[in-house]
């Protein structure tokens, strides 16, 4: 057995335990029957479970064939330190995003989205204005026009 468990080892663990929860969970409680030529609601998230699963396997196989160095600590060093502080930003931003969307349209919401991360990445600011620009118009083209999904949350 292994002597000292690697965080990526637990990590993986942890994947593999929380995907096959909800594999479960989507499996009894998501309609099978659909009509015909649709796949059902059962397979993406089924399909990003499994996904989830053999990547946490690959994971753990991973730490075990080449085991990393002991923890040091969260804040050990300053990229730590800027790595977790990113983290926060990114997952703050994101929640804003999605609060954002409740009240304003989804191009407002994704430039001003997509602006924050590019600002959290240190980007220049006229690349921050295009990109974001960019990006949310592309997204709301193929998913408002190409595939009909209503962008707006009521």
């Amino acid at each position: 057995m292994l002597k000292k468990l690697s965080g990526n080892t637990v990590i993986g663990l942890l994947f593999i335990i929380i995907s096959g929860i909800i594999l479960y969970i989507a499996n009894t409680t998501l309609p099978a029957t659909a009509p015909a030529g649709d796949p059902g609601s059962r397979i993406f998230p089924s399909a990003i479970c499994i996904i989830i699963m053999i990547l946490g396997i690959i994971l753990i196989v991973q730490s075990v064939r080449k085991p990393e160095k002991a923890f040091a600590g969260t804040f050990a060093s300053e990229d730590s330190k800027q790595s977790c502080i990113r983290a926060v930003l990114i997952f703050a931003d994101l929640a804003l995003f999605l609060v954002l969307w409740k009240f304003v349209p989804f191009l407002i919401a994704g430039m001003i989205f997509m602006f924050l991360q590019c600002m959290i990445f240190k980007e220049k600011l006229l690349f921050s204005v295009i990109y974001s620009v960019a990006v949310t118009g592309v997204l709301y083209v193929m998913f408002s026009i190409f595939l009909k999904v209503n962008l707006t949350i009521h």
